[in-house]
């Protein structure tokens, strides 16, 4: 029997990104002129050549020698999280992309097989892609929030390898929605750091420790609702046939959208 293609999603947003970075230039010219400069061509050999590490590393770590497929994954603005909690990635709006970004963008979109969802990240898009039942895939990021995905991952900056179970995943999402990221400006429950989300996590990883956490602090459970639905990496469970987001809510509960 024939192996099963092995599915690779790609977190292209910050493959993009980060190479674009690497690729910009500082020339001073004379005294007090100075210029930014990136050449498109580099960034292209770049992302190329970042692409065949990558998958050449995942091919020989999960021993597969069948047939692999590539997805270049991207985000779709505005994002769905906006909607549950206004404040969501506010903070990110007065930074500039790297030089050549959006062209490098562009280039990408016609040279590989790429998927884009409206009001998705692209990380809900390899959550998604990643947990299709009966399916052989592995998610390529450099976030280690894709621990909340119950899925193969391959950590490219870190250059770890995780097989992430069901069991971690969830523990991983109540993690996040305790302790909030500030990177992506949603704030958690107050007082609550990494070592007190795991303290309550390790007695009693539920969403009711969850909750009473941020009772603890003066919330309500419909508070705490909106930082897991931000904190929440979609999974294939949380789409709906048309692929829009179904609003996560705690298992029993009769508030699910």
């Amino acid at each position: 029997m024939a192996s099963k293609i092995l599915r690779m999603y790609f977190d292209a947003d910050m493959i993009v990104f980060r190479t674009c970075a690497a690729a910009e230039h500082e020339i001073n010219w004379y005294g007090d002129l100075w210029t930014l400069h990136s050449d498109l061509a580099e960034v292209k050999d770049a992302i190329d050549t970042m692409v065949v590490s990558i998958t050449d590393k995942v091919l020989r770590h999960m021993e597969h020698e069948g047939a692999y497929h590539i997805t270049m994954c991207f985000s779709s603005y505005p994002y769905f999280r906006s909607k549950v909690y206004p404040p969501y990635k506010l903070n990110r709006v007065a930074k500039r992309k790297p030089l050549a970004y959006h062209s490098a963008v562009e280039w990408v979109k016609k040279n590989y097989n790429v998927l884009s969802i409206p009001s998705l990240e692209a990380d809900d898009i390899l959550g998604i892609y990643g947990t299709i039942p009966s399916t052989s895939a592995v998610i390529i990021s450099g976030d280690k929030d894709m621990r909340s995905i119950p899925c193969p991952f391959y950590n490219f900056i870190q250059d770890t390898f995780h097989k992430t179970t069901q069991a971690e995943a969830d523990y991983q999402f109540l993690y996040q929605t305790l302790v909030g990221d500030v990177t992506d400006n949603y704030k958690g429950c107050p007082k609550i750091g990494e070592v007190g989300a795991k303290r309550i996590l390790d007695k009693d990883c539920s969403w009711d420790a969850v909750v009473a956490a941020y009772e603890k602090a003066g919330l309500s459970e419909e508070e705490a609702l909106t930082q897991a639905r931000v904190a929440r990496i979609l999974r294939y469970e949380d789409i709906d046939k048309n692929y829009k987001p179904i609003l996560w809510t705690p298992k029993g509960s009769q508030k699910r959208q």
